[in-house]
């Protein structure tokens, strides 16, 4: 489900690295955060937030990353699947998208 889209920068849709240099100065610099964004099933979001929300709650404290799950209702267009959206720095992010990647039944 999903895998996964990595975005660069601070946007709320990716966008732009968060650190070109334009000429002249030191180079590139890496953005300091990512985001991630999965597709998953509606049927399969209470297995991945757990009872009142532990297993997610647990993923935000153990990573620091930010975590959000689209509403009941509020699907990819044109699919029944719900959007988990990772955002954080690099490190943060990956791991928290390891940990909820992990909670997907068959992934």
């Amino acid at each position: 489900y999903g895998g996964g889209q990595v975005g660069w920068g601070g946007g709320a849709y990716g966008g732009m690295p968060g650190g070109y240099d334009m000429g002249g100065g030191m180079g590139f610099i890496p953005p300091t955060n990512v985001t991630y964004t999965l597709q998953v099933p509606d049927h399969l979001i209470p297995v991945i937030l757990g009872r009142g929300g532990s297993n997610i709650k647990e993923i935000k404290e153990m990573t620091q990353a930010t975590i959000r799950v689209s509403q009941k209702g509020e699907y990819a267009p044109g699919t029944q699947n719900r959007t988990i959206t990772i955002e954080g720095p690099v490190h943060a992010a990956s791991y928290a998208h390891q940990l909820v990647s992990a909670k997907i039944p068959n992934h």
